[in-house]
């Protein structure tokens, strides 16, 4: 067997996506990990349509892996000389981590990694471009856009909805720009939100946090509600359990108790139908709670989700519906990965052929919003 045939195979004994051959004939490797990132990620679409551009011998492709899988996956990586790096999703952000051979200093407070870049000696270094993503995101002026999503940061008042890795890298950039205003960090254990909020004690001196019966007293003083949790994204969901549920009907703003099912009975045709027909009344009491404390945020008070798929959310749709600005995670997304693509990843081969520049980076930027 063949030094790339032989990489391919035990790259496909580790995911669960079958992949793509053509894809594979490329001279290098970017991927994005996650538990089904083959369903929903634009990344595919957004690198390779910058790597075609830029007349790049590299592909981007989506790896699927169960958890039981991950160590093996990254010592694929970590072997084989054919990859430059890979992406991270959900729900492996912080899982990830121990896995790899370093993380990038400022990478260690967040303890999440959205991005591996692997060195000529296999190596395998971990960095974090969300939170950057999510500031350009917010802050300035993208392709197609008119204006920033907001004039400012410093000294707003921000709700984050969520604790895992997203939320992590998000609030650890919040706290560069917020200044005298205050995060408040909301999870659903709570526990997990407390654990956030005192990683933040040396950079953020005003946050608290709160369990999500408390998101109703404080959602109306806020300047800004971010949801950074899973809660009204397409596609199937896996509960710590192990078993599949669906979590797109539901918004971030109240409580969520989905049914779930176990994977033989996700797998049967008329599974959606089951399972929306079990979650009916629970779907309906988040909506209702929902739109009820929307309408009783002030209106200048703005709804940032970093979900992408779908475009909007029944978190955004209530707070459209009730007279606030909205923002989906598109641009952050865009952002993120024009971050991670250029200064990380693809910098060697970049740099080498003398396309490190801010006028490449600009192209980066425009080829992926065309490509989305």
């Amino acid at each position: 067997m063949t030094a790339l045939a032989d990489d391919i195979a035990q790259l496909q004994r580790c995911v669960t996506n079958r992949l793509d051959p053509t894809a594979l004939g490329a001279a290098r490797l970017v991927g994005i990990i996650g538990d089904r990132p083959s369903a929903y990620s634009k990344s595919p679409d957004l690198w390779n349509a910058v790597f075609h551009a830029l007349q790049m011998d590299v592909a981007y492709i989506p790896l699927d892996v169960d958890e039981a899988r991950l160590s093996d996956l990254i010592n694929v990586m970590r072997s084989s000389g054919r990859f430059l790096g890979a992406n991270v999703t959900v729900p492996y952000k912080i899982k990830i981590v121990p896995y790899l051979d370093l993380l990038e200093e400022k990478t260690r407070p967040v303890k999440a990694v959205n991005t591996i870049v692997r060195s000529a000696a296999g190596e395998l270094l971990g960095c974090n471009t969300d939170g950057r993503g999510f500031l350009v995101s917010v802050l300035n002026v993208l392709p197609g856009q008119n204006g920033p999503f907001l004039p400012r940061l410093s000294g707003v008042d921000v709700l984050l909805i969520g604790a895992g890795g997203a939320a992590r890298a998000v609030a650890f950039a919040l706290a560069e720009v917020l200044d005298t205003g205050k995060l408040i960090i909301c999870n659903r254990a709570r526990e997990r939100a407390q654990d956030l909020a005192r990683d933040l004690q040396s950079v953020l001196h005003h946050i608290i946090p709160i369990g999500e019966s408390d998101i109703d007293l404080w959602a109306p003083q806020v300047g800004l509600i971010i949801n950074s949790s899973v809660k009204g994204q397409e596609g199937l969901r896996r509960t710590a359990a192990g078993k599949i549920t669906i979590l797109e009907p539901y918004s971030a703003l109240a409580p969520a108790d989905p049914a779930a099912f176990s994977e033989v009975e996700a797998s049967a045709p008329d599974f959606s139908e089951r399972w929306r027909k079990a979650s009916a009344d629970d779907i309906e009491n988040n909506n209702r709670m929902s739109l009820q404390l929307a309408r009783r945020v002030p209106t200048h008070v703005a709804f940032y989700d970093l979900i992408y798929a779908p475009e909007e959310t029944v978190f955004l749709r209530h707070a459209r519906l009730s007279g606030h600005g909205i923002q989906n995670g598109k641009a952050m997304i865009i952002a993120q990965a024009a971050e991670a693509l250029f200064h990380n990843i693809a910098r060697p081969m970049l740099e080498i052929s003398g396309k490190y520049t801010p006028e490449v980076y600009r192209r980066v930027l425009d080829l992926m919003f065309s490509a989305w």
